[in-house]
């Protein structure tokens, strides 16, 4: 039997379901209401069908209707095919409520470790058939992944942004000097010049969004260090300053811990400015988002009071654009790791 050429008509959803209940309920008028036509268009869809395979489907006996040997059969594979269809309705239904699908980030440093974990345990509640990945090195790096497609969304401090990406502050950081207790004097929390040049600058790599914000905020004050040590985490710094070999400038969620245990001093510079930063969502300028991105966004927006592409939940109206600083993020910044997956890790922020 070749009935390519019909096979459009053949497959209507509602002609299916017609010849199914037909066979269900008797008659073509009962099969009608159920599928919620007239009879009169029933019995026009139902004989498109019957053109369109090239067989007779229903037998007729004044009000009452039955199906023939063929009929049976084309109800058996219909069946299949409106369960098949019903399920991908479903599927699509659950995907838009992002109630599964995939979601790949990457993020630097500083906020992978101490902003996303938050945000991604609020996240996996509220969605817990979502799949999520994460990759974290340099704010620089993110913004590369961001560029190239290879993640769904980034999160990175303050950086130039690569052509195709577009940046939307969701949360206020501030960069802080920090030293090993009695390394350099201090007054009413705050270092002059000269003493803070005369240390060793421990720094993070090239691309770091925390060290690009220092250098900036220091080069105002006509900063320039006795000797400049790099660094590849923000933790090998805390170390090496606890061990006297040096001061460095990070970001206050990485060192209040340390700061709160009297391990590490905490300083500014005198006729400095705060250094502060916002930390951004990052995502491709061309496309829109997903729906397990927009319920990331949503999600990152109501732990962090902020309101970013996509968002249905957040600050009034007077607030918007203003970046937050959850309650939740630190209260449990210092409690959380950062996991990478689905990518080669690499450090900064």
């Amino acid at each position: 039997m070749d009935f390519s050429s019909g096979i459009v008509d053949a497959l209507d959803p509602l002609r299916l379901r017609l010849l199914v209940e037909v066979e269900r309920r008797g008659s073509i008028s009962a099969a009608a209401d159920a599928c919620g036509v007239g009879q009169p268009s029933a019995t026009k869809h139902l004989k498109t069908l019957e053109a369109a395979l090239g067989e007779k489907l229903i037998e007729r006996n004044g009000r009452a209707s039955g199906l023939t040997e063929a009929g049976r059969l084309v109800t058996a594979h219909a069946v299949r095919v409106l369960d098949t269809i019903d399920a991908m309705r479903e599927e699509l239904r659950a995907l838009r409520e992002a109630e599964r699908g995939t979601l790949v980030l990457a993020a630097s440093t500083t906020p992978g470790t101490y902003v996303l974990p938050s945000i991604l345990q609020c996240f996996a509640d509220r969605h817990p058939r979502v799949d999520v990945d994460v990759v974290i090195g340099s704010s620089t790096w993110v913004a590369e992944r961001v560029m190239r497609r290879e993640v769904s969304l980034g999160i990175a401090g303050e950086i130039e942004l690569p052509h195709g990406v577009v940046a939307e502050p969701f949360l206020e950081d501030e960069v802080i000097g920090i030293a090993a207790p009695g390394q350099i004097k201090l007054r009413r929390g705050r270092a002059s010049l000269a003493e803070v040049a005369s240390q060793t600058l421990l720094v993070r790599e090239s691309g770091s969004s925390t060290r690009a914000v220092a250098e900036r905020y220091l080069a105002r004050v006509g900063y320039r260090p006795a000797k400049r040590w790099e660094l590849d985490s923000n933790e090998a710094i805390k170390r090496s300053v606890r061990a006297g070999l040096g001061i460095a400038f990070l970001s206050r969620l990485v060192v209040e811990d340390e700061v709160g245990r009297g391990e590490l001093v905490s300083f500014g510079v005198e006729g400095g400015e705060p250094m502060r930063r916002a930390v951004q969502l990052l995502r491709p300028d061309d496309r829109g988002l997903t729906p397990s991105e927009r319920a990331f966004v949503t999600t990152l927006c109501s732990v962090c009071d902020a309101r970013v592409a996509g968002c249905t939940a957040g600050l009034p109206p007077s607030d918007r654009g203003r970046p937050g600083r959850p309650q939740a993020v630190m209260d449990t910044a210092a409690a959380h790791q950062s996991q990478g997956a689905g990518g080669r890790p690499k450090t900064g922020t």
